[in-house]
């Protein structure tokens, strides 16, 4: 599976960058319902996801680690996202800025 991995920096802290994080999954999941068919996201930690969701019928995996000062996610893409790795890389980083700006 192709990887993502980014790393996206923030000014919160990672209490207030969690919080965020966590209210926009919840308001996210019912959001997007009508693409995504299945989601889970477990908090292993304060300040680490990890997650699953289904789009369009792919799974996509990843981690989330939210640091002091950045924010890093990985995700595992399903073969067929090669092509548009780049515009679901920009989409995430611009998404997570505007949310932790």
């Amino acid at each position: 599976m192709p990887k993502l991995v980014k790393s996206i920096p923030h000014q919160l802290g990672r209490e207030e960058a969690v919080a965020r994080i966590k209210n926009a999954i919840e308001k996210e999941k019912v959001a997007k319902s009508n693409i995504v068919s299945a989601s889970t996201d477990t908090w292993v930690s304060d300040h680490e996801m990890n997650f699953s969701l289904t789009i369009f019928g792919y799974n996509i995996h990843g981690d989330l680690n939210v640091g002091e000062f950045d924010v890093q996610i990985m995700l595992d893409l399903p073969v067929v996202a090669v092509m548009v790795k780049g515009m679901i890389e920009s989409q995430l980083e611009s998404e997570i800025h505007k949310l932790l700006s």
